[in-house]
């Protein structure tokens, strides 16, 4: 039977430190049974959900789906941005994109705030009106640090789309220690990366060991792809050109590792050269390497880690590029092409005047909107470590994956730890930094599956044991062993 019993903000466990004390990489995690948990937002607070940074192409997909998800509740928003005109604009583009759809925002109910990464003052003042704020101006590493420390000091919980793992370690060595003290939540990574892979993996993990007599997760396949054409964030853009430039923030010391040190042969296996770039079949295809595995898997070993999943876990996250058939080699044709494009593109942008060429010509002019048409496809398989079982997750999640998608998820994430924070709430998400998951874990079973599924997710889970038919699993009513 799952403890479902209320946490307190006083519970001082901090699953991280505590894993980091284990044994071998083969160990068995237990989870925690209580840690420190956030608390709901103090005062009265103007605006339910605020988002910060809505005129960029990603911010305004956020902005979207968190009027969306607004329409029709007693629920105040506010779009924030440093130009106040550019914001209202941005706000009047998303009434007239929704009224098409037959959805009415209630001015009333809507605020436009100006705030400044820049402006100390004005971020303090945002987060001090805002049960949760979502951080949508990046590059992190370059603006993102001013709503952090805003949330931490004015007691608002925040949610951002980054993927930048790095910048992520330096806030958790600065500022964890006083976001738990004041019981916030951070949930980092609410976007397309990397909800659908942890989402995934909680499924499969939980579903085996609920319908398959406790099977522990051994196994971990991630197929994931889109249809209908997408396009990368403006602020992706630039910090995939920093990267290259070695702009980025490097360790230093005090920096805390992300996840514990149990799970580093994780992720080495899961990013090796051979893993990570040769084809691979998987699932009934061939796939390819998923760009994004570089910020996937170090989330999935921090959230394996949480939800106690074995730290022996192998992850396998690929991507999958066309319906498989005997035409195409079952995908392995297109795959090849794929790596080919990858591996010269990789050489054209280590060369200076490539990358001089995309930032002074392509990427000043470059905007991409997002596409509502388009899906993004994730199909998931656990394996249980004795091999005897395994679940198979399908997901399919509306909208392109850099822009639509991402406002999608953005905006679930944070409508559920809103309500997960609710004065009336007993069961409350992990104080601190945590991806989305594993901090809303332990709040109401089917909490974000709900939330996703009200956007228009569509979300199926089977449980296949040895000399049984397959058994389909409400995802609603999947817990963590938390």
């Amino acid at each position: 039977n799952e403890d479902h019993t209320p946490i307190t903000p006083n519970a001082k466990y901090d699953p991280v430190a505590a894993l980091g004390t284990q044994g071998s990489p083969t160990t068995m995690v237990s989870p925690p049974t209580s840690y420190i948990a956030a608390v709901p937002p103090a005062g009265q607070r103007k605006h339910d959900i605020s988002v910060f940074g809505c005129t960029g192409n990603a911010g305004r997909a956020v902005a979207l789906h968190v009027l969306k998800v607004a329409s029709g509740k007693d629920m105040r928003v506010a779009l924030s941005g440093r130009n106040e005109q550019k914001v209202k604009s941005t706000l009047q583009s998303l009434k007239d994109e929704l009224g098409r759809d037959g959805i009415d925002v209630d001015e009333g109910k809507v605020d436009v705030v100006v705030a400044d990464a820049n402006d100390e003052d004005s971020m303090l003042q945002l987060a001090s009106s805002s049960r949760v704020v979502i951080s949508c101006a990046g590059p992190y590493w370059r603006y993102g640090e001013a709503a952090v420390k805003a949330c931490i000091k004015g007691g608002s919980h925040y949610v951002d789309i980054t993927g930048e793992v790095p910048w992520i370690e330096r806030m958790i060595g600065e500022y964890e220690s006083e976001a738990k003290d004041k019981g916030v939540a951070l949930l980092p990574f609410a976007g397309y990366d990397c909800i659908p892979p942890e989402l995934a993996m909680f499924m499969v993990g939980n579903a085996l060991n609920s319908e398959a007599n406790g099977a522990e997760l051994g196994e971990v396949q991630l197929n994931i792809g889109s249809s209908g054409g997408g396009g990368m964030p403006h602020g992706t853009m630039q910090t995939f050109l920093d990267g290259f430039e070695g702009k980025l923030p490097q360790r230093k010391d005090g920096d805390p590792f992300f996840y514990p040190k149990e799970y580093r042969a994780v992720q080495k296996g899961a990013l090796s050269l051979s893993s990570f770039l040769l084809p691979r079949y998987q699932m009934g295809t061939f796939t390819g390497p998923n760009f994004m595995s570089a910020i996937n898997v170090p989330v999935l070993c921090r959230s394996s880690s949480i939800l106690g999943f074995s730290s022996n876990i192998s992850i396998s996250d690929r991507m999958v590029l066309t319906k498989p058939s005997l035409m195409n080699g079952y995908g392995l044709l297109p795959v090849q092409v794929y790596i080919t494009t990858l591996l010269f593109g990789g050489i054209a942008f280590a060369l200076r005047p490539v990358r001089g060429w995309m930032r002074n010509r392509y990427l000043k002019g470059y905007s991409y909107g997002g596409n509502p048409s388009s899906k993004v496809h994730l199909q998931a398989r656990g394996v249980a470590a004795d091999g005897s079982s395994s679940a198979v997750a399908k997901c399919m999640y509306p909208g392109d994956p850099g822009i639509y998608a991402t406002g999608l998820f953005a905006a679930a994430v944070s409508n559920a730890l809103l309500e997960a924070t609710d004065d009336g709430s007993g069961r409350l998400p992990l104080a601190g930094f945590n991806s989305p998951v594993a901090a809303l874990s332990r709040c109401r079973d089917g909490l974000l599956v709900e939330n996703l599924k009200a956007l228009g997710a569509e979300i199926k889970v089977e449980v296949l044991v040895e000399n049984k038919e397959p058994k389909e699993v409400d995802a609603m009513k999947l817990c963590s062993k938390l």
